[in-house]
């Protein structure tokens, strides 16, 4: 017996594109897995299915199947619209790193935790007073699902031919720094810290790495009330930004498009120094960007362009 003509689809859109005059293909993520879908006429100001197929909501959707072809939605509804994470630059360019990270690791089918991940991530950033710390938070759980766990626990390094795999226990008195080793895929112990590469990991403080561990391991509300210094945000923003570029072997396109942001956001804030801002763009940026990695140049993130 062949497969039904028509299916239901529960899903979160992460990248639209137009094709031809009125219509837009669409990649989303399902509990199923990912699927590439073909909205007709979405680009019609008259169509039904406009305002229900914008990019990072949920929708609920009817779909046809075709042959050889990519799957057409024929009914659409929106189910949670996060308004917010395409009205708000910062938001949206985070919501477009959450979707980078699905779109680069997986293909096909995948885990129904993969789908809860996204969701409840997306929810978060729409609300969330420091989505940097949320972002980190999502990095380490969608590493865990994609296969690409880090071990931040037991150090991954070498000694005299044999795995090292001393317990890390890092404490804020500690006057020592760890290290990360990007090929092997975790952290190092003080003494195998002194023998990785720049290019290949780096050195991380007691600070981040204890952090890495509690990302890991906990659930985001429980971290929420959790001091997180600005300089321990950006050294994860960094080292973090550098290990799955490291496993993906290319560039995050989104977290470039924040840094360049933040750039010309630093050049015009000294420009206009003395003579005020403008009101509207100050509100918007205050709460995302003061105070948290990338003030200074000691915090941009350290990779270069």
């Amino acid at each position: 017996m062949g497969r039904a003509k028509l299916y239901q689809l529960d899903a979160i859109i992460l990248e639209r594109r137009d094709h031809g005059e009125a219509d837009r293909v669409l990649k989303v993520l399902a509990a199923d897995g990912r699927h590439d879908l073909l909205a007709h006429g979405v680009r019609k100001p008259r169509s039904r299915k406009t305002g229900h197929l914008e990019l990072f909501c949920r929708a609920r959707m009817l779909v046809s199947r075709v042959q050889n072809s990519w799957d057409i939605i024929s009914q659409a509804e929106a189910v949670e619209l996060w308004g917010k994470l395409r009205e708000d630059f910062v938001r949206g360019t985070y919501a477009r790193h959450v979707a980078e990270l699905v779109l680069r690791f997986f293909e096909g089918e995948t885990e129904p935790a993969l789908f809860e991940l996204v969701c409840k991530t997306l929810a978060l950033l729409e609300e969330t007073p420091e989505p940097e710390r949320l972002l980190r938070w999502y990095e380490q759980q969608l590493l865990g699902l994609a296969g690409f766990r880090p071990e931040w626990r037991m150090c991954v390094g070498e000694r005299a031919g044999q795995p090292c795999r001393a317990p890390l226990r890092p404490r804020p008195e500690d006057d020592h720094s760890y290290g990360i080793d990007f090929e092997r895929g975790g952290a190092l112990c003080p003494e195998c810290a002194a023998q990785v590469a720049g290019a290949n990991g780096g050195l991380l403080s007691p600070s981040a790495l204890s952090w890495l561990q509690a990302l890991q391991r906990e659930d985001f509300a429980a971290l929420v009330a959790l001091p997180f210094p600005a300089r321990t945000a950006g050294e994860l923003a960094r080292q973090m930004e550098r290990y799955i570029s490291y496993h993906l072997e290319r560039r995050l396109a989104a977290l470039r498009m924040m840094r360049e942001y933040r750039r010309e956001y630093r050049q015009e804030s000294r420009a206009d120094a003395g003579q005020g801002r403008d009101a509207e763009r100050s509100e918007s940026l205050n709460g995302d960007l003061e105070g948290g990695p990338g003030d200074g140049p000691e915090d941009d993130y350290g990779t270069s362009s």
